[in-house]
């Protein structure tokens, strides 16, 4: 009894709130989750992110959830999922979007999914991936499983957000690596990241994972900036 008090207190003193509109909810709220930004890039195989990574070797296929604008909500949203200790908003996002795309053919014959991996260092600093958090949003709603431990990234490198042009290509080359490629030979894999602005971190960690004989790879983003 003095637990649920205690909660019940201190849900009043400091409420859930919806992190895009402030609203009371323990998290994103109906509203704005119908209200996102949608690619619909799940139909579309011909899109703006598929063309950012053009320059692939055996990609399938790629699709974002979500636009990013800058000064949009949205931008807000990335933030606190990415800097504020808020990796739950991935999760939900990422449940949100596989729940539509399971209703199109993006996910077919995909048979492992991998995060975008963050360097030791700052995955010790943030105390978490939120790529990893979309990941495993993902697997439950697919049942497709996923790895972790495959691919890592070697070079702690500056946020890309801070890099501009040439610059975010030079930032991330040869930042990955793949640890015993033999066990993933010829899977078809799912890359998930949280953003993609120019495609410049997918396209290294892809280059990474040329390792892997006779695989395909898929990428799924959260958001892609215009």
């Amino acid at each position: 009894m003095v637990s649920a008090i205690h909660t019940a207190l201190f849900n009043v003193l400091f409420p859930h709130l919806c992190p895009m509109c402030g609203s009371y909810c323990e998290r994103i709220c109906d509203k704005c989750i119908s209200n996102l930004p949608r690619t619909e890039q799940d139909v579309l195989r011909d899109n703006c992110t598929e063309d950012a990574l053009a320059d692939v070797a055996h990609l399938k296929r790629a699709a974002a959830f979500m636009f990013f604008e800058k000064e949009h909500p949205v931008q807000l949203l990335i933030h606190k999922m990415k800097y504020a200790d808020q990796p739950l908003i991935g999760y939900q996002l990422g449940r949100q979007a596989a729940q539509e795309f399971l209703c199109s053919d993006f996910f077919d014959g995909v048979q492992l999914i991998i995060p975008v991996p963050l360097h030791r260092n700052r995955l010790r600093s943030r105390g978490y991936n939120q790529s990893e958090y979309i990941a495993r949003a993902i697997s439950e709603v697919t049942g497709i499983p996923i790895d972790t431990t495959h691919v890592t990234r070697e070079k702690d490198t500056p946020q890309q957000a801070l890099q501009t042009g040439e610059e975010r290509k030079n930032n991330v080359a040869d930042a990955f690596a793949v640890n015993h490629p033999e066990q993933l030979y010829h899977k078809h894999i799912l890359l998930v990241d949280d953003l993609i602005t120019t495609g410049e971190t997918v396209k290294a960690c892809l280059r990474a994972m040329r390792t892997i004989r006779g695989a395909t790879f898929s990428v799924f983003a959260l958001g892609k900036a215009r």
